[in-house]
């Protein structure tokens, strides 16, 4: 029994120190980067760390400043912090686990990554270098240090500016003049025949990385213009060369003789009447401040073309415009536009006229009372004077011009007797006076009826 106590006890402290070997702080440490770049092209370098419980690390990174340039940091491990300090040849990187110890390294991870730029002085096949010297690494209990790390790349060749031919041809045709990667533009000797649907254009660029690009190979009767851009391996120098070519026309085709118009419109006004076939003459009606009429024509043949001529600095009245339009077949037609430019449009007064507008007085008004003292039949009423009607005499209306008047006259003119009499009188004075009378006839009347009755 006491032996295989001691046997489980020995087995116990077997795991125990397996365990405690296990555990052991293990830790190392790689750069990476592109393999190649160019001079004047930015890198990325990662500082990446493998292993397990691992919870902080210092270490130095070296490189060569005549040939790189360091910009920035970037890409921080997750719950960690992490500080890039120095420059010049040499940096400083501090790193420790920022989460309670729940976040240790147990695999490989970028701690930082770490930006450069290869200067343009960097010659092509050049090697650079950046080296990292971790000088401690711990898991909070253990340290580690003298581990290191290294990253090399090799600077590559500059990208080609070439954007130049080695070669260019047209199957079936000859080139004038003959092929030289100087010269940029051609034309095909001779025309080319209407039953060719496109030409088969040959083109290779003089660099191997260069891009060539065809348009136009795709002919139409009459002439055509082929393009042929080269784009050089940097994407920023380019060369475009051009093939002029004529294609016959078809021995059987007819020419159109169409004239007619789908389209005709006047940036200022209205076309009248509207366009309709046949109609060769139209007007539009502007108003004055408009000086310039642009029209805009459409043939109803794509084929037939269209000349506007006139329409500039309009003067006031008729503008002729006229539309010349021309059929595939060279029948022409002309259209005739006249603008009609109205003229400017003023108010003018006569300053006599308007003088007398403005002082001329109310003659109906009183000027006491302030009401209409004239009857609108424009007839006085005359009193009762004894006088034979048929006898009055009757006062011509008469102007200034052709008589003379005196004050009292101006005034009475026109006016009846009790008009003028009644004029400057109140109208409160003019009632009291009519209802005296009235009362003093009636009492009248009364005593000469009391009389007669006495004498009966």
């Amino acid at each position: 029994m006491k032996k295989l106590a001691s046997v489980l006890i020995a087995a116990a402290m077997i795991a125990v120190m397996t365990v405690c070997v296990t555990a052991a702080l293990e830790a190392s440490f790689s750069l990476t980067g592109p393999a190649s770049a160019r001079a004047g092209n930015s890198i990325a370098v990662s500082f990446k760390a493998d292993g397990s419980g691992i919870c902080g690390i210092l270490a130095d990174i070296t490189y060569d400043t005549s040939k790189l340039t360091y910009t920035s940091s970037s890409g921080a491990l997750k719950n960690w912090r992490v500080e890039v300090n120095g420059g010049d040849g040499k940096l400083q990187i501090w790193a420790e686990e920022n989460n309670s110890f729940k976040s240790p390294i147990n695999s490989q991870s970028t701690v930082i990554t770490l930006n450069f730029k290869i200067n343009n002085n960097a010659s092509t096949g050049d090697k650079i270098t950046v080296k990292a010297n971790v000088t401690q690494v711990s898991d909070g209990y253990d340290e580690l240090n003298g581990l290191t790390a290294s990253y090399t790349l090799t600077v590559s060749r500059p990208l080609s500016t070439d954007s130049s031919l080695k070669s260019l041809s047209v199957e079936g045709y000859t080139l004038k003049p003959a092929f030289s990667p100087n010269t940029t533009e051609y034309e095909i000797d001779g025309e080319v025949e209407y039953t060719l649907a496109a030409l088969a254009v040959k083109a290779t660029a003089n660099d191997s990385e260069a891009s060539v690009e065809t348009s136009g190979a795709r002919l139409s009767v009459g002439d055509n213009m082929i393009r042929v851009k080269v784009k050089a391996e940097d994407g920023d120098h380019t060369t475009t060369y051009t093939i002029k070519a004529k294609m016959k026309q078809d021995p059987d085709y007819v020419a159109s003789s169409e004239t007619g118009l789908s389209g005709l419109r006047c940036s200022e006004g209205t076309l009248t009447p509207p366009l309709s076939d046949d109609v060769y003459d139209y007007a539009v009606y502007v108003p004055y401040e408009v000086t310039n009429a642009d029209f805009t024509v459409s043939a109803k043949d794509g084929k037939a073309r269209a000349q506007v001529q006139g329409g500039e600095e309009l003067s006031v009245g008729d503008n002729v415009v006229t539309v010349i339009v021309t059929a595939e077949d060279g029948t022409t037609a002309e259209y005739r536009i006249t603008v009609v430019r109205m003229p400017e449009y003023t108010v003018t007064v006569d300053a006599e006229t308007e003088t007398q507008i403005e002082t001329l007085p109310d003659t109906d008004t009183d000027p006491v009372t302030g009401t209409d003292t004239e009857p609108d039949t424009q007839t006085d009423p005359q009193p009762d004077t004894g006088t034979d009607p048929e006898t009055t005499e009757t006062v011509p209306n008469t102007t200034a011009s052709e008589k003379d008047m005196t004050g009292t006259d101006a005034e009475t003119a026109g006016e009846g007797i009790v008009a003028v009499l009644t004029r400057n009188v109140p109208m409160w004075a003019v009632i009291a006076a009519a209802v005296g009378g009235i009362v003093i006839g009636l009492i009248g009347c009364m005593l000469v009826l009391s009389s007669l009755k006495e004498r009966k």
